[in-house]
């Protein structure tokens, strides 16, 4: 098995474990475990793998959490493209098992009227696996790049 088979069995089993905690949880009554924060910024560029350090912001736009082809949670970047969503740890496990991408739609003309190009800015999420039963799961998006859609 390579490495990477290696790493998503042991985030698969982490997740699962942390699944069983929060319905046992959950079933006694005890409420839920903990939440996912996911939060970043989004870069006003095309290109793949875009630099947020060189590249302007994109103030405004919808940013999106999508697990396997369903939208899970959203928010609006700020004046200074910064986004925050919060899921519960149950919407987390969906998120790493639904193979989620963070996805933003909106057109890149609204935040520089030179990028008429017709597409998304599309990021996987990372992040520290040492909080996932402490509370709060924080993940971050890992890169940022575009994707053109086709006529």
């Amino acid at each position: 098995m390579g490495s990477n088979k290696v790493v998503l069995a042991l985030v698969a089993a982490a997740v699962v474990a942390a699944a069983c905690v929060v319905g046992t949880a959950e079933a006694r009554g005890l409420g839920k475990l903990g939440r996912l924060v996911i939060s970043g910024v989004v870069p006003c560029n095309t290109g793949s793998l875009i630099d947020i350090a060189t590249s302007p912001v994109f103030p405004n736009a919808d940013v999106e959490l999508r697990c396997a082809g369903k939208v899970v949670a959203g928010a609006t970047t700020s004046t200074n493209g910064t986004f925050s969503m919060e899921l519960d740890m149950t919407s987390a496990v969906a998120a790493f098992i639904g193979g989620c991408t963070l996805v933003v739609d909106t057109p890149l003309v609204k935040c520089n009227a030179d990028l008429t190009d017709v597409g998304s800015l599309v990021s996987y999420l990372q992040g520290p696996l040492t909080r996932l039963l402490g509370g709060i799961f924080h993940l971050f998006p890992a890169r940022f790049s575009f994707h053109a859609r086709r006529a």
